[in-house]
């Protein structure tokens, strides 16, 4: 038994199926813990090769990002499994990989993300503290990790809340950004703690702009921002940023009927000028309605 290596986070793949099945279930089990005794996992660097081995072709892949301080099982970095293929997971002579002795409770799961956006980037320790304090989830259509913190008992005629609140966080470690959407009511953003992140709006009447967000309203940061309805609106991180946390409340409150999604080829033909932002923030799986939102 070989050991050393410790990360921030590891991860596993699987299909979003399997990943819906561990959470509703309390744990995740796959069948190299029957065959083989463990789980296999990755570290950061080593995910995307693991895919490009073992899962090029098979659908609806997700990440499971995992927390290594809330497994209940062993986890032990040993070589690789020999591989099915000439494919080699990794160039390095002596490369470890972890592997969990047992099942993965669904508390360590602290994140299920597309794995299109994952870059290879390690978990910061800030952020991963983040994610076991928050618990956050993955806005649909979007991706974006967020936590409804608030919804009002009071109702509208339509039904819809009088308004709602709710805590964000964008990582480019892990793909969390927001991507351009228009919403049929005032949304008011507020900046909360970490690195600074930009909003990208695309006006009606063809203008382009943005905000700094942050918590340095001397340096030219703005900690409050309110986007008009109507208004195509994407935010990230600016270069270099670890994190930011963030909220958005709304008044009347956000459902899933005043969300529109942006795509990428109709919003570039409005707006040429902005293509680059547009090819990095818009959306591009065909879906511009919300589902409803998952509860909790």
């Amino acid at each position: 038994m070989t050991t050393t290596p410790r990360d921030l986070a590891v991860f596993h793949l699987c299909t979003r199926d399997a990943a819906h099945h561990a959470l509703a279930s309390g744990q995740y089990r796959a069948d190299s813990l029957e065959q083989e005794g463990f789980i296999h996992l990755s570290r950061a660097h080593q995910v995307l090769p693991t895919a490009r081995a073992y899962f090029a072709g098979v659908p609806e892949v997700v990440l499971l990002v995992i927390d290594p301080t809330l497994l209940a099982a062993p986890l032990v970095y040993e070589p690789p499994a020999p591989l099915p293929s000439d494919t080699p997971k990794s160039d390095e002579p002596g490369e470890l990989y972890p592997h969990c002795y047992g099942p993965i409770d669904a508390a360590a799961i602290v994140d299920v993300m597309e794995l299109e956006h994952y870059s290879g980037l390690p978990v910061p320790a800030a952020t991963m503290a983040l994610l076991r304090q928050y618990r956050f989830q993955r806005l649909p259509v979007e991706g974006t990790l967020y936590r409804q913190t608030w919804q009002a008992t009071e109702t509208l005629a339509s039904g819809s809340p009088v308004g709602t609140a709710m805590i964000g966080l964008f990582a480019d470690s892990l793909g969390s950004v927001s991507r351009f959407h228009r919403l049929t009511h005032d949304e008011v953003w507020h900046a909360y703690a970490g690195d600074r992140f930009v909003l990208y709006l695309l006006h009606d009447d063809g203008r382009t702009s943005s905000v700094v967000m942050g918590t340095d309203p001397l340096a030219g940061q703005a900690p409050q921002y309110v986007v008009p309805a109507g208004t195509w609106q994407a935010g990230a991180l600016q270069h270099g940023g670890e994190y930011a946390l963030y909220g958005c409340t709304m008044a009347p409150g956000f459902t899933p009927a005043c969300f529109e999604a942006g795509g990428v080829h109709e919003l570039t033909q409005r707006y040429p000028a902005a293509g680059e932002i547009i090819a990095r923030l818009g959306v591009t799986t065909g879906e511009t309605h919300m589902p409803t939102l998952p509860q909790g």
